[in-house]
């Protein structure tokens, strides 16, 4: 998880209950502490400073569901379109340790989308990003609330009870990443006058063998197994704000409760078969960089949080592409999904 991945770099600054610039503060524990001291002890290439063990990367397209409620069509939701996807599966843990009990990753980019995006300089860009993961909260509130935790994370969780029990609940095994519900964890505008959150759900899946959780690399093998042999299907999910109170927009710790607003099926993402390591499939997606703020002006995240990812995600993303030698700024069209010898 993100903690075990931070944990070396943490320290106790001073004992403030207040962090001046909160975001300031993560971005250089995320990019020069983390991120650069890796570059600086030989990483290369350049990864992510999280959710960097890659499980898989996949191609496929992004059904938006026909005769949607009109309260649902909104931004990407408006016309029953279909887009192009690229995907990406990863673990939030450093290569080497085991992936049992760790949090599972996914990042969705979505080609040939029009529109104004939120994310500079890529406001005309032709896409449009989805993070997720396996858990449906967060182990902080804000990001005033992660500066302060990573400022000496041991006695935060000591003197935090949410934290603890949330790190405990993320602590799960995961039998395979297609059979698993994600979250978007943070919220995002749903028009102008609604907020939501997003959720994936399994749909159609192929069977796969049981899982190993102590072999290395077992989520990848079932990943690839499982893609070889028929198509996966997983519902797209939006949850709308239906209460303030219980589903608050800067509370990231609080579950936005299902009962009270059920999360509606408004996109199939499908993943056809294919065979995730053929032809630097992988290593294409290790090129692509994942931001909740490249999606459309409708979509603009909430939050201080989604703040915070904005300034780290995309220095992130600059960093790992000077030093791998990448092209800076969003693809035009996407990679073919079959490529010939």
């Amino acid at each position: 998880m993100i903690m075990a991945n931070l944990r070396s770099t943490s320290s106790v600054i001073n004992a403030s209950t207040h962090v001046q610039d909160p975001i300031a503060e993560l971005e250089e524990l995320f990019i020069e502490k983390t991120q650069m001291r890796r570059i600086r002890a030989g990483q290369c290439p350049v990864r992510r400073p999280v959710f960097l063990r890659l499980n898989g990367v996949a191609h496929g397209r992004f059904e938006v569901v026909e005769d949607l409620p009109d309260e649902l069509k909104v931004g990407l939701f408006a016309q029953a379109k279909t887009y192009p996807a690229w995907v990406r599966y990863s673990c939030d843990i450093p290569d080497g340790a085991p992936e049992r009990g760790e949090t599972v990753g996914l990042g969705i980019k979505l080609f040939g989308v029009e529109g104004e995006k939120c994310l500079e300089p890529d406001e005309s860009s032709p896409t449009v990003d989805f993070l997720l993961q396996n858990h449906p909260v967060f182990f902080v509130n804000d990001a005033q609330d992660m500066a302060l935790a990573f400022r000496d994370f041991a006695a935060w969780i000591e003197a935090h009870e949410d934290t603890k029990a949330i790190l405990a609940a993320m602590r799960k095994d995961v039998k395979s990443v297609l059979e698993s519900e994600l979250w978007s964890v943070i919220p995002f505008h749903f028009g102008l006058q609604k907020f939501c959150k997003y959720k994936i759900e399994p749909e159609v899946i192929a069977l796969g063998p049981e899982p190993d959780f102590d072999a290395p690399g077992y989520l990848k093998a079932d990943l690839h197994q499982r893609l070889m042999t028929a198509e996966v299907r997983l519902r797209f999910m939006v949850q709308l704000q239906e209460d303030d109170d219980c589903m608050p927009l800067d509370t990231a710790t609080h579950e936005w409760d299902e009962v009270t607003s059920a999360p509606v099926h408004v996109a199939t993402l499908i993943l056809p078969i294919q065979d995730i390591d053929s032809r630097n499939q992988s290593v294409y997606g290790e090129t692509l960089a994942f931001n909740p703020w490249r999606t459309l002006k409708e979509h603009q995240p909430v939050g201080s949080l989604a703040d915070a990812r904005k300034v780290i995600y995309q220095a992130s993303a600059t960093v790992r592409r000077h030093y791998n030698g990448n092209v800076l700024g969003e693809p035009q069209v996407e990679r073919p999904a079959q490529l010939k010898p």
